[in-house]
């Protein structure tokens, strides 16, 4: 059952594919910001998507996050999202990433409960 409280801990190894220097966000080969972002929101996603009935997903609302330290490719990391509040069809996560044992991204995410089906039926009109 979808409740506040709830945690989902992801692993993942930093990529080539996902440095600043290839996403376009900086020129250096360090893991970029759009993927820590990107890591953070996949995280989220999955925790929430376990509680989903059928036809219904979430999508991102918004995103408040730091990006603290740096990560080299190869890195491992682990992002752990934390369902902190429900709010009718909004959910609030909170989400830090770590390397070892530093933060090198913490913020909070939202997300907000669609059925998938309606929410692709008003795009295409």
């Amino acid at each position: 059952m979808l409740k506040e409280g709830i945690t989902l801990t992801l692993e993942k190894v930093v990529k080539a594919e996902e440095t600043a220097a290839k996403v376009a966000s900086g020129a250096l080969e360090v893991f970029s910001t759009p993927m820590l972002i990107a890591f953070m929101e996949q995280t989220s996603f999955e925790l929430a998507q376990q509680y989903m009935k059928e036809g219904d997903t979430t999508v991102g609302v918004s995103v408040n996050i730091k990006h603290l330290k740096a990560n080299l490719v190869g890195d491992r990391l682990k992002c752990i999202s934390t369902l902190e509040k429900i709010d009718g069809k909004r959910l609030d996560f909170s989400v830090k990433v770590y390397h070892n044992e530093n933060v090198v991204g913490e913020g909070e995410h939202s997300r907000f409960i669609v059925n998938e089906e309606k929410f692709l039926g008003k795009l295409k009109g």
